[in-house]
């Protein structure tokens, strides 16, 4: 642990003067039947709850200020009193066993939350998820009432990169299903989004080479301040699968199923999206 202690204080530093950008979006504009209401999933056993943080603790798996990863004579006490309510027990997989999520900040001066994921087998809590972002929604599955978690990455820095993660727990271990989209608040040409999405379950597939756009016109000239001239995400080729969620003017909304062309780019790097969809705008065919 003081190892990766040793890590997180480096990045720590390194972020310090640094800021986040755009760490809320609205769920519904890109999850259908977006659900956010986390106390309703939520188990209502304080002393389970209050048992796991303590084992995690006690045997120094947890890295937040005020644990003994930062001070060896840190009381539990102090440290629950103060991180209590962002831990909550959710039964993710609908087997009787709920899972411990944590979601927030873990030290002054950092201004990025993390999301971490513990479970727990015979008495022994595990880490089996830890990023950088926050708890944007989750969906109830129909048949297995599993509960699938949205998380969302939002960038830091200089970038605007947003990555919408889809959590499923299976055997122990979570099965992502991987979305993207752009936006920042300053020195980004928008508006990045709709107002309202309509999610019709409908798909369609490109007649011809398309561009997908970040922003619902072309902008050819400081589009994305010292980045990028014009606000072009990607290409993609004739029959990539993609649904429409919202239409303005002559411009679609919509979220891209398939990878896109590996061309020079300087906005992203079309080989890491070859299981990413991706939203953004795009001229209607």
């Amino acid at each position: 642990m003081k190892n990766a202690v040793l890590v997180f204080l480096i990045c720590w530093t390194n972020f310090l003067f640094a800021s986040v950008e755009m760490t809320r979006v609205d769920p519904q504009l890109f999850i259908h039947q977006a659900k956010v209401n986390f106390d309703s999933i939520s188990s209502s056993n304080e002393t389970l709850k209050q048992t796991m943080v303590k084992y995690l603790f006690d045997n120094d798996l947890i890295d937040h200020i005020g644990t003994k990863a930062y001070d060896s004579n840190a009381k539990f006490t102090n440290y629950y009193k103060q991180y209590h309510t962002l831990y909550r027990l959710i039964d993710l997989n609908s087997d009787g066993i709920p899972e411990l999520i944590f979601n927030g900040y873990v030290a002054e001066g950092d201004d990025r939350e993390y999301l971490q994921i513990f479970n727990s087998k015979q008495g022994i809590v595990n880490q089996i998820y830890n990023e950088i972002g926050h708890l944007l929604a989750y969906k109830i599955h129909p048949n297995t009432k599993e509960i699938l978690l949205f998380h969302h990455q939002y960038p830091c820095c200089v970038n605007a990169s947003h990555n919408l993660n889809r959590l499923r727990l299976i055997n122990g271990k979570f099965q992502i299903v991987k979305r993207y989209f752009l936006g920042r608040d300053k020195d980004m040409v928008g508006p990045f989004f709709p107002k309202k999405s309509k999610f019709s379950g409908s798909f369609k597939t490109l007649n011809q080479k398309s561009k997908l756009y970040w922003s619902p016109a072309i902008v050819e000239k400081d589009a994305w301040k010292s980045r990028s001239a014009t606000n072009v995400i990607a290409s993609y080729d004739s029959l990539t699968v993609y649904t429409v969620l919202s239409k303005e003017k002559s411009w679609q909304f919509v979220l891209m199923k398939g990878a896109p062309m590996v061309e020079k780019n300087s906005v992203i790097n079309p080989v890491n999206f070859t299981d990413t969809w991706i939203y953004g705008w795009m001229k209607e065919e």
